[in-house]
């Protein structure tokens, strides 16, 4: 069983590895390419929507990994801005989960059942993330 100090290091280090992931998403998105959450907008979205949807979430997801980050050392002088922000990161997720892993090309749903070990193993994954953002969030 892990001690309280010890907690408190993991908290630092998933803080950390949870607002990297998304500043460097944030980034990817901002350059045209993306990240998990930026493939369900595009998979749902065409054209120019799709564009400016993933170039909003680019932002809003750079920002809340910023947050994330600088909250560990400035504490929450964001107030719910950087709530709200992070919100909307855990949703378009969530979402995203169920687009890619059950509806998605691969997904459970649409040929991931021939595979079983490996979607399930990219279910686990992106599960993992969501976690990670849900305890990160406050």
């Amino acid at each position: 069983m892990a001690k309280k100090s010890d907690v408190g290091l993991f908290w630092l280090v998933l803080n950390i590895a949870v607002g990297a992931m998304l500043a460097v998403g944030g980034i990817w998105a901002l350059q045209g390419e993306g990240d998990f959450g930026c493939a369900a907008i595009k998979s749902i979205f065409s054209g120019d929507v799709a564009k400016i949807l993933a170039i909003a979430f680019g932002v809003i997801e750079l920002l809340s990994g910023i947050f994330i980050i600088l909250q560990l050392f400035i504490g929450d002088r964001m107030g719910t801005f950087g709530s709200i922000l992070k919100l909307i990161v855990v949703v378009v997720w969530a979402v995203a989960i169920v687009l890619a892993d059950f509806l998605g090309n691969g997904g459970l749903l649409n040929g991931g059942a021939n595979n079983f070990l490996g979607w399930l193993y990219e279910f686990a994954l992106h599960l993992i993330v969501l976690c990670a953002l849900l305890i990160t969030r406050d």
